[in-house]
């Protein structure tokens, strides 16, 4: 299982603060690269680069990370214009409802993973999208890459779970070519009524 604690994190990112590079994810510039902008968590930001990405297309963005030192890296490589902000992703919560909560790649056992994004999908203006990127349960047997532990990898039942009373306009596995062969993402993109 990942750590869960800030500390371990707080070394992984003192050890390589970008571990996955400056640019976003493709799956979600595919995603939401046409959204109109407004008010965004990216809530696990981690080194930031999502956030910073939606900063760039028009965003006010607020990242939350409990590792301090992934936030003062991630403050450091793209500015203060990002509301950067401590805290737990299974317990923080923003002062007003937003436009969109982007997650990507949060590793929390399917349970907690699912109380989680339920929560978040509460802080939605009408109309406000959640989208949540990871890598699918499948990946561990069939796919390439991601945590080894298979538990913090959820299914498509654990994230239609997540996405009751929402409109769901995508959940769906997404392949993804790495250096290590094809890793299996899973992708959930849901709406408020």
């Amino acid at each position: 299982m990942p750590p869960t604690d800030p500390c371990s994190w707080d070394e992984r990112y003192r050890a390589d603060p970008s571990p996955w590079g400056d640019a976003p994810a493709r799956t979600i510039r595919t995603y939401l690269d046409d959204a109109v902008p407004g008010t965004a968590v990216d809530l696990a930001c981690g080194d930031g680069r999502h956030a910073a990405w939606l900063h760039s297309k028009g965003w006010k963005v607020a990242a939350v990370d409990f590792s301090p030192v992934a936030l003062e890296s991630a403050r450091d490589r793209y500015g203060t214009d990002i509301d950067w902000r401590l805290g737990d992703a299974t317990t923080w919560e923003p002062a007003q409802a937003v436009d969109l909560v982007l997650v990507g790649f949060l590793q929390l056992p399917a349970t907690d993973l699912v109380r989680t994004l339920r929560r978040a999908t509460s802080w939605l203006a009408d109309g406000g999208r959640l989208f949540y990127l990871g890598h699918a349960r499948e990946n561990h047997e069939r796919g390439a890459g991601g945590p080894p532990d298979p538990d913090v990898m959820p299914s498509v039942t654990d994230l239609a779970e997540a996405a009751g009373g929402l409109r769901v306009d995508a959940l769906r596995h997404v392949l993804r070519d790495t250096d290590h062969g094809t890793a299996i993402d899973i992708v959930l993109d849901v709406r408020r009524w």
